[in-house]
């Protein structure tokens, strides 16, 4: 559900509108862009909404709020309804909808007069017969009785017409979006009878999308849209193009001319189902579960059909990845590409006792997969391989580098004058086995070396559609802000008990002791005050022997013991206390790194080891931007997930950039200075209240 509602949020930007804008106080702009996704309004309409509301376009507006906005399609032509309007008018099934439910009617001479505009008690009295109000019932006259009801039920919110007055079809739209948060004649909330989602006043965009998508489809070779779309998602990110291509799974709203098109595929040998191999609801592939959403695909994997546990299948994956349908012998071959995170053996009785391996691997369309291979093979974390699955099984092989170099130009669609293919992937790995999806923009202007590509592939057009990098983002790293080394405590303590041992002056030691203890507020201060500068950090943090050195040169006595207790200290691990996306963490280590306080980073494995640990670069920045920060004349990016913190009196306290100006606060930001041909952005932000 996580990855239909962000494609669903996607597309309510593109409209323009706020996802859930409070009834009484959200404008006319989510009011028609409601009506819009209902089916009441017309593009034309919507960018035009402040024309004239006629009786024609109202009947259209009931009909879309309201629960028969889903049988339209269905009314057909039955001939003349009035004798001014006739059967094939593109308004004829609104129009015998409103007039059989009772919301509007025809005059005495059997017309409608559909061009007729609407007044705002007209308004008033169609949409309180929607609400299943009896008018008649209503004390005092008409207008002034349907005019004091509509106001008292909020139906007249954010309108300024008065009586006698006509309305826009904004107005028109807006009463009725009122009407989703009014209680209808029977005490019901009017926005439940619909399936909207109306949370603490406020009606829900989203989930009026979802009860208007059409779908799922399968695409076949040479199938086009059924109409020209205003936004396309592919595998909920936005692209220009709406291509199909064979297999691709889509769903459409018609209201929104929006599309959302999926390429995901899962392939591989079945180890699962689930609950029962006759009636499966999900199935288990290369080591991933997937629920399954369509009655056909669940009768391909049924045992009643032959299907289950042993067949090779490729899974087509839609929304929420659903699968939406299942293709088997030569449909069903499929190649993916990769890195290995991990690789295992383990005990297998299934055919009497025998070793069976397993290789996992992240792939370059973001899924993870687990392979079974033979158990003589070998294949180390951080190889680059590519799976290939047909009807005799899965099978990996490793792949020999294929590097490329070049510029990315500035809005990321091409790589040294070669173009990307809308679908190409783009995955950034280590060596380490850690691996993540890239979008094409995030490499905008991105200049890379021939170490910084692994592998790439190309299409029949001569388009990349593959890129593997090799820690080209420095995204693969985690980050955060070291709070605490502790084993510099017992360092300290060891040169102090040493010193008992040998006679020397514990009083100096003492001053010693501090010494090997940087305060954080130390350093902080420092780089506000210039104390501390980017180069002395960085000749400083280079390596553990330029800190003992460092540590040294502040000591104000200098005998053998203390250094032998100094140098014992590159030798053994560390606990290092940090914090990490907001929460404290413990980091455990075997080595030493070259880190002290501030900003890190961070380098793991797939399974969360710590391998590396690097000190980032700190700068003292002046102004904050939307997606950058200046210090002086230089401008820094910000990266996505830029962490922020208060410190304050000995100890960081997460916040986020919105409670951070530069005027309060002395601001400090560590950006990462890796080598990563797309790094150098500020990962953390420290902030400094000025008092």
């Amino acid at each position: 559900m996580k990855k239909r509602i962000i494609a669903l949020l996607l597309a309510l930007c593109v409209l323009g509108s706020m996802l859930a804008a409070p009834a009484s106080a959200s404008g006319s702009n989510t009011a028609v862009q409601t009506a819009l996704v209902l089916g009441g309004l017309s593009e034309e309409q919507a960018a035009d909404s402040e024309t004239p509301l006629t009786r024609g376009q109202l009947a259209r507006l009931l009909v879309a709020f309201s629960p028969y906005r889903e049988s339209v399609s269905s009314q057909g032509q039955t001939g003349a309804l009035f004798s001014d309007v006739s059967g094939s008018d593109p308004l004829a099934p609104y129009i015998r909808i409103a007039v059989q439910q009772g919301w509007m009617s025809g005059y005495s001479d059997g017309s409608f007069r559909p061009n007729n505009t609407v007044t705002l008690e007209e308004l008033c009295s169609s949409a309180l017969l929607l609400l299943d109000y009896d008018v008649t019932s209503l004390g005092g006259s008409f207008p002034t009785a349907q005019l004091s009801k509509a106001s008292s039920l909020g139906l007249r919110t954010d309108l300024s017409c008065a009586q006698g007055q006509m309305v826009t079809l904004s107005e028109g739209a807006q009463m009725l979006y009122n009407a989703l948060t009014v209680q209808n004649a029977g005490g019901t909330l009017y926005a439940d009878t619909l399936g909207i989602t109306v949370t603490d006043g406020r009606a829900d965009l989203s989930s009026i999308l979802i009860g208007n998508l059409e779908g799922p489809f399968v695409a076949q070779a040479g199938d086009q849209l059924p109409f020209e779309p205003s936004a396309v998602y592919r595998n909920d990110e936005v692209t220009s193009s709406a291509e199909l291509q064979e297999y691709d799974v889509y769903y459409l709203n018609w209201n929104t001319r929006t599309v959302w098109i999926y390429s995901r595929k899962a392939a591989g040998r079945i180890t699962a189902v689930s609950p029962s191999a006759s009636a499966p609801a999900s199935v288990t592939v290369a080591g991933t579960e997937y629920t399954i959403g369509s009655s056909s695909a669940a009768s391909v994997l049924s045992s009643l059909n032959g299907g289950g546990v042993g067949q090779v299948v490729t899974l087509l994956l839609g929304m929420d990845d659903e699968v939406v349908r299942v293709l088997t012998g030569e449909q069903a071959e499929q190649v993916f590409y990769g890195v290995v995170q991990s690789s295992s053996r383990s005990l297998t009785e299934t055919n009497g006792a025998d070793v069976l391996q397993s290789v996992t691997v992240a792939c370059s369309d973001g899924a993870v997969r687990t392979i079974h291979i033979d158990k003589s093979l070998n294949f180390p974390a951080g190889w680059l391989v590519k799976i290939t699955v047909d009807e005799n099984g899965e099978q990996v092989e490793q792949l020999s580098e294929r590097s490329l170099s070049g510029a990315f130009n500035e809005d990321g669609s091409s790589l040294n004058g070669t173009p990307l293919a809308d679908t190409v992937e783009i995955l950034d790995t280590t060596s380490e086995g850690l691996a993540g999806t890239v979008r094409p923009s995030r490499l905008s202007g991105v200049n890379l070396s021939s170490g910084d590509v692994r592998y790439y592939t190309t299409n029949e057009q001569g388009e990349i559609d593959l890129l593997i990098l090799d820690n080209v983002t420095g995204d693969l790293w985690t980050y955060g802000v070291l709070d605490d080394v502790r084993n510099l405590v017992s360092l300290a303590d060891s040169a102090l008990t040493e010193s008992s041992d040998t006679g020397e002056d514990s009083s100096s030691l003492g001053a010693l002791a501090e010494s090997v203890l940087p305060s954080a507020s130390d350093i902080l201060y420092g780089i506000v005050d210039g104390s501390i500068t980017s180069t002395l950090w960085e000749s400083l943090t280079s390596s553990p022997s330029r800190i003992v050195s460092y540590l040294l040169n502040l000591a104000s006595d200098n005998t053998s013991g203390i250094l032998s207790s100094l140098l014992g200290y590159l030798g053994n691990g560390a606990s290092y206390v940090c914090y990490i996306d907001g929460e404290n963490e413990v980091l455990q280590t075997s080595v030493k790194y070259p880190v002290i306080a501030g900003g890190i980073a961070v380098g793991q494995n797939s399974s969360g080891e710590v391998k590396s640990m690097m000190q980032l670069l700190p700068v003292r920045i002046d102004r904050i931007g939307a997606a950058s920060v200046m210090s002086g004349d230089t401008r820094y990016e910000t990266a996505d997930d830029m962490q922020v913190y208060l410190w304050y009196k000995g100890q960081y306290y997460a916040t986020t950039l919105a409670n951070i100006n530069a005027e309060e606060y002395d601001l400090i930001g560590w950006y990462d200075n890796m080598g990563c041909a797309a790094g150098g952005k500020i990962r953390v932000l420290v902030a400094l209240k000025k008092d």
